[in-house]
């Protein structure tokens, strides 16, 4: 499907070509577009990626489970973002988390013959695709470094931030007390005063079952 240069030229694999080279592209490489009403599925956890998808526009809801299927998050994404992108190659080529639409989106799908053709042909999309992999990857890396939680707050904090996409905004973890005890080796006791602080100082919102940051940067 033909697409219209102007919105290729805002997404991040694009950023740096020249006018001509948008518009060579844009006339000869075919994309698929799709509107996505509000609720809906733009992706599934376990689906193949079979092509780099890229939401142009909008908010959408990211929800990814734990292996044991014992808790899950949710994080809200901001348009322009491209998911996933470490799964058109590689030995995993299946997405790890669910995406859906929390306002009305956009995306751009790119095939992936199409991708290797591109950043085959222009050195410039080869850099950002290498770019944005290797920041998505540096994101983590130093994780398993970090000073370990002194205390049970901050490994509530710590272990939400080594999970998320995007560390800042709204994310949501859905996990039994029980769980979350198992999961940082303390008690339930220190989990629930943990927590009751982290409310009290209005940096969460407790639900049953669920606990709600509302700005994961103020946490």
């Amino acid at each position: 499907m033909a697409i219209n240069k102007n919105i290729i030229a805002q997404l991040p694999l694009f950023m740096g070509l020249s006018n001509n080279e948008l518009n060579e592209i844009a006339q000869k490489v075919s994309f698929t577009q799709h509107h996505h009403k509000k609720g809906a599925a733009i992706t599934r956890a376990g689906n193949r990626c079979a092509s780099l998808i890229t939401v142009a526009n909008g908010t959408m809801e990211a929800e990814t489970v734990a292996d044991d299927n014992s808790y899950l998050l949710t994080e809200n994404l901001h348009a322009v973002y491209m998911i996933e992108p470490d799964k058109v190659f590689g030995l995993e080529q299946r997405y790890r988390s669910t995406y859906r639409a929390l306002t009305s989106c956009d995306t751009v799908e790119i095939s992936k013959d199409s991708l290797l053709e591109l950043i085959g042909k222009y050195l410039i999309m080869r850099i950002n695709y290498l770019n944005i992999i290797c920041r998505n990857t540096q994101m983590h890396e130093h994780n398993p470094w970090k000073a370990h939680p002194t205390d049970t707050k901050q490994a509530i904090v710590a272990f939400i931030k080594n999970r998320v996409k995007h560390p800042a905004g709204s994310k949501s973890l859905h996990i039994k007390m029980t769980d979350l005890a198992d999961e940082l080796s303390a008690s339930r006791g220190a989990v629930s005063q943990a927590l009751n602080t982290l409310a009290e100082q209005e940096r969460i919102i407790l639900r049953r079952g669920i606990i709600e940051i509302p700005a994961l940067q103020l946490l």
